[in-house]
């Protein structure tokens, strides 16, 4: 296995647009797929999601081998590449000790690691899921756990920027969006007539002291809630009543807590408040990983160490299935969602051996 292999593959997987909400991951999945078929899988998945909002169909490739012992994830969708690139995004740039790219770091990086580790002859007792949407919303993966394609595996490894180290823990991710209506008017008659504003700043305002009253809930690297109104927007101005207002909440619940008790409570909270309209975004859990010890073999020789990430992953998703995860690959966080985008490949290198056993050592 060569770096070269991997350059190779990373820069076919950079040249699809899979930018989520404006690309199509479709063509990049039905790509997986051949390069995956060419591996003998004794099981090999291709199927698409309906996503909402008006976006083009989800798409995720599953492959098997034998008796699954580890399954590797990753996602192959990216976010849009927005302004301030110097070099065309899809077009692999290699610069000396990186190599740029949309999606070198989150996290067509990974992929192509697994990919050229593949040549060295076929898996063993392995599963390996490509899946989209990762990036706005998650309803692939959503679908993969309901429809029961994660593979029998009792554990997985996600694929996401982590610097190659082992990402162990995360918080959760909460949203709502609550709205209030009334019949507008000039603000002449704003002591009788309905306050959509008024209303969503009282309920912003008891979930800004839910969130203090629990400033104490988690430990470690983990302390409160992070609730967090993001916004409160309306069509009305100083000298005019608005008919609207639309308030955007999130929390981001700690390893350990009690997911379900958040959302009574916060039900609670909505109902004295009684929005029009009431809608749930996103209810993720946080990520725990149960025995990390049943990773070490993947990582044996390795310079790794477990910590704690700051952001969430579809390892919380897998987690809540069952299967017991943690979140490993080459690329920065830091390098991620901005512009000239980049991997090293000295993480490259370091991602594909850990991934290489993951593929073979599974006897």
């Amino acid at each position: 296995m060569t770096l070269d292999r991997t350059l190779h593959w990373l820069e076919k997987l950079v040249a699809f647009d899979t930018r989520n909400g404006i690309g199509d991951e479709r063509p990049c999945a039905q790509f997986l797929k051949t390069a995956l078929a060419a591996h003998a899988p004794d099981s090999l998945i291709f199927e698409t999601v309906l996503r909402s909002r008006g976006r083009s169909d989800g798409a995720y490739v599953l492959a098997s081998w034998g008796k699954p012992q580890v399954l590797l994830n990753v996602h192959l969708d990216t976010v849009p590449s927005g302004e301030g690139w110097t070099s065309d995004p899809h077009t692999l740039a290699d610069t000396g000790d990186r190599v740029v790219g949309l999606g070198t770091s989150d996290i067509k990086g990974a992929m192509a690691c697994i990919l050229a580790a593949m040549e060295q002859g076929k898996p063993d007792n392995v599963a390996v899921l490509f899946s989209g949407d990762e990036e706005a919303g998650s309803e692939v993966m959503e679908a993969i756990v309901a429809r029961g394609h994660m593979s029998a595996a009792p554990r997985a490894i996600i694929c996401e920027p982590t610097g190659c180290e082992v990402g162990q823990r995360h918080r959760g991710f909460m949203a709502y969006m609550a709205r209030y209506t009334g019949p507008g008017g000039h603000s002449s008659l704003s002591d009788t007539v309905a306050a959509p504003v008024l209303s969503a700043a009282r309920l912003a305002l008891a979930l800004g002291d839910y969130g203090k009253a629990n400033l104490d809930a988690g430990n470690g690297s983990y302390i409160g809630l992070c609730v967090n109104v993001g916004m409160i927007d309306s069509d009305g101005a100083h000298n005019v009543i608005p008919t609207r207002a639309e308030l955007r909440v999130s929390l981001r619940p700690p390893p350990g807590d009690d997911i379900a008790a958040r959302e009574t409570d916060l039900a609670r909270i909505f109902k004295n408040h009684a929005p029009d309209e009431l809608s749930c975004m996103a209810v993720h859990p946080p990520l725990q990983t149960r025995d990390l010890s049943g990773f070490a073999p993947y990582f044996s020789g390795q310079e790794t160490r477990p910590i704690d990430l700051p952001y969430w992953t579809e390892a919380a998703m897998l987690s809540a299935a069952g299967v017991d995860c943690v979140v490993y690959g080459p690329g920065d966080v830091e390098q991620a969602h901005r512009p000239n985008e980049f991997v090293t490949k000295a993480q490259l290198e370091t991602a594909s051996k850990v991934y290489a056993k993951a593929l073979f050592n599974n006897g």
